[in-house]
């Protein structure tokens, strides 16, 4: 418990850090015209958001949440050729059914009561 909270601690720091280059990155970004690298940087944040709020809630539906978010950001950001963009697609397709279908949330509440 003591390590996740420090691990939790060490991404808040990062993200600040991270969170403070934004006002800059935004003007290089009307500067150059590079949105893709604004984009990667948002991403990152969003994904780093999401991993903290995956070691402090212990729960499948924020596992879930940051797998998706990673995904995304791979099809979105890099330049992939069609059949990885596909096994991407499927890979969101999967995610989304396991959540749907597989995933209920009363047993993972009901589990993570317990520990």
């Amino acid at each position: 418990m003591l390590l996740e909270l420090l691990v939790a601690l060490i991404v808040i720091v990062a993200l600040v850090i991270m969170f403070a280059h934004v006002p800059v990155d935004l003007k290089v970004l009307v500067e150059s015209g590079e949105f893709n690298q604004f984009l990667k940087k948002m991403f990152d944040l969003i994904i780093g958001i999401g991993l903290l709020k995956m070691l402090c809630r212990h729960d499948l539906d924020s596992i879930v949440e940051v797998l998706l978010f990673s995904v995304a950001r791979e099809m979105i950001i890099e330049h992939m050729p069609i059949y990885f963009e596909l096994v991407g697609i499927i890979a969101i397709a999967i995610l989304f059914l396991v959540r749907k279908y597989l995933f209920v949330a009363a047993l993972d509440k009901a589990d993570g009561d317990e520990t």
